[in-house]
């Protein structure tokens, strides 16, 4: 099961084992959401007691075990259930692994009639609804923090994968991939609708993202990030929660070729040592102004208005224009005033 962290793991079954635990079921949540969480659920012999075990492996320190591993006390009553859910199953090894999922694997072994294998992506699949009675019970005795992951893992039996795929990385070709694959038909016919109206006003790419504005009711930020050479990672700031006609649109822009670079402009409202003013990369994209602010884009992702002037004194540089100098001219007028 826990191919790669074989010996973290043997030590901690190893430490829980001399504590007299017995284990009957374990969890282990790899790589999702960027967590690794390991979960057990053990009977006690010696006090006749169930416990749920849980160990973060992203804050883990071999050497001092005994700080990282959180142990409770699980009712009599749930125990009883979760073990009757269990070993109602006819057991047989299952698995429901999906190769376009970057992460967001779920591992369970149950330890009743021998040992046996529940591997799953991202969600638990809508037959395997033997495990969700268990899986309930056992998070709700977890940090409140972790029931994210269970609603997601259960986002099948809620219908809502689209909005948990969303804001993770997907598989498809940014340049030749079948879009079918991602958008549904209507935001492809609305994306298709936008590109052609010329609605994505500024396209340019900077390092491994592209960054967009698509000119809607308001300006929508776009990015979508190469994660590695199969994986994209798409994001819109508008409020659909799924993949929108924005992203469509700016995907026809990138395999077209149609960029349109930002203006750069660097703050100096304070003031710079040498060093500061010299350093290369230290700007804000910006794509306009509203009257005396100008629109950024900041390496975060968001969009926020800033105010050119302060104290009458204008705080911003603009060290990349376009070819009519627009940006420094609207500044110097605002400026003289």
């Amino acid at each position: 099961m826990f191919k790669n962290d074989t010996s973290v793991f043997d030590k901690i079954n190893k430490y829980l084992a001399k504590k007299g635990h017995e284990m009957f079921l374990s969890i282990y949540l790899k790589d999702y959401n960027g967590n690794n969480i390991y979960v057990r659920f053990d009977f006690v012999s010696k006090l006749s007691v169930y416990k749920i075990v849980w160990v973060d492996l992203n804050f883990f320190d071999e050497k001092h075990i005994e700080d990282y591993v959180n142990i409770q006390m699980v009712t009599k009553y749930l125990s009883m259930k979760i073990v009757e859910k269990l070993t109602e199953e006819e057991y047989e090894n299952k698995y429901a692994l999906d190769d376009e999922i970057l992460g967001d694997r779920v591992e369970v072994l149950t330890y009743f009639k021998g040992t046996h294998e529940y591997i799953f992506d991202r969600f638990l699949p809508l037959d395997w609804e033997f495990l969700v009675d268990p899986l309930a019970m056992i998070f709700s005795y977890l940090p409140r923090s972790m029931e994210v992951f269970l609603n997601e893992i259960f986002a099948k039996y809620d219908h809502l994968e689209d909005s948990y795929n969303y804001m993770k990385p997907v598989k498809f070709d940014l340049l030749k991939g079948d879009a079918k694959k991602v958008f549904k038909p209507q935001i492809i016919e609305r994306g298709k609708k936008y590109y052609e109206a010329g609605k994505v006003s500024f396209l340019e790419k900077l390092d491994n993202r592209y960054i967009a504005i698509v000119d809607g009711t308001e300006p929508y930020l776009v990015i979508i990030e190469e994660v590695d050479d199969e994986h994209v990672l798409m994001w819109c700031n508008c409020k659909y929660s799924t993949f929108c006609k924005h992203l469509y649109a700016v995907i026809l822009a990138i395999r077209n070729e149609k960029f349109n670079n930002f203006y750069k402009v660097k703050y100096i409202g304070k003031e710079e040592s040498l060093l500061d003013k010299v350093t290369i990369g230290n700007f804000y994209l910006c794509f306009g102004v509203d009257d005396d602010k100008l629109l950024l884009v900041t390496s975060e992702g968001a969009i926020f208005p800033a105010f050119i002037m302060n104290k009458n004194k204008c705080v911003f540089e603009v060290i990349e224009d376009d070819d009519e100098c627009s940006l420094s001219s609207y500044i110097k007028e605002l400026s003289n005033k």
